[in-house]
């Protein structure tokens, strides 16, 4: 290979690099950020509640997309729940968008006296990744 021709064939190189790494490789990727528990309204210290039941669980995901894609979705809990799956659309790149899960559970029996469980948001699309919050709930 001659000079000249080598020179084309680096200068080729190196602007496909640089496209790619300006502007991605084309495929999204998410990752799960802050998590948080809100038992009726307020926010749980160390995933806790103590109060009446039954009482209105709400778990929200922060889950950051490196591009704006489609992200496919389900929640998995310990009491054998299962959520259909679903979609949302992300905001953009690097941008916190929340997932949320929201059921009831308790009573003011024996049986949900002291009640320890734990919901998992299981993301399937664009990119495999899961995160589990363990919590606990004492009635009274």
């Amino acid at each position: 290979m001659n000079p000249q021709s080598a020179g084309r064939a680096y200068a080729v190189v190196f602007s496909r690099v640089l496209l790619i790494a300006l502007t991605g490789t084309g495929r999204a990727s998410v990752r799960i950020g802050g998590v948080s528990l809100s038992p009726n309204g307020q926010i749980a210290q160390n995933f806790q509640y103590v109060g009446s039941c039954p009482v209105n669980l709400k778990f929200d995901w922060g889950v950051v997309s490196t591009e704006p894609t489609s992200i496919t979705y389900s929640f998995r809990r310990s009491d054998g729940g299962h959520s259909s799956t679903s979609t949302a659309s992300s905001p953009g790149a690097n941008r916190s968008m929340p997932i949320l899960d929201e059921w009831s559970l308790g009573a003011n029996n024996s049986q949900f006296a002291d009640y320890h469980g734990w919901v998992e948001l299981d993301i399937e699309s664009p990119n495999p990744v899961s995160q589990k919050i363990g919590f606990t709930i004492h009635c009274g």
